[in-house]
């Protein structure tokens, strides 16, 4: 007789089971990777450069400020 976890979808194919475990470890370190990446902040560096820019584009006339062109 089948184990409960053969019989829970007989439609699955062999190795289904294996390839979600697999993707679902996948998906937990690069949950646990972004993670990090959002604990580390901005750079001060980088941080300086987007304010600099900011206070750039507000003293700028209308007419200098880059007009977007997006397509959707």
């Amino acid at each position: 007789m089948n184990s409960k976890s053969q019989m829970s979808n007989p439609d699955e194919k062999p190795g289904a089971k294996a390839v979600k475990n697999r993707q679902r470890v996948i998906g937990a370190r690069l949950q646990a990777m972004y993670d990090d990446v959002v604990r580390q902040g901005v750079p001060d560096d980088f941080e300086q450069l987007l304010s600099a820019l900011d206070d750039l584009e507000d003293t700028q006339p209308d007419e200098a400020k880059p007009v977007s062109r997006r397509e959707d």
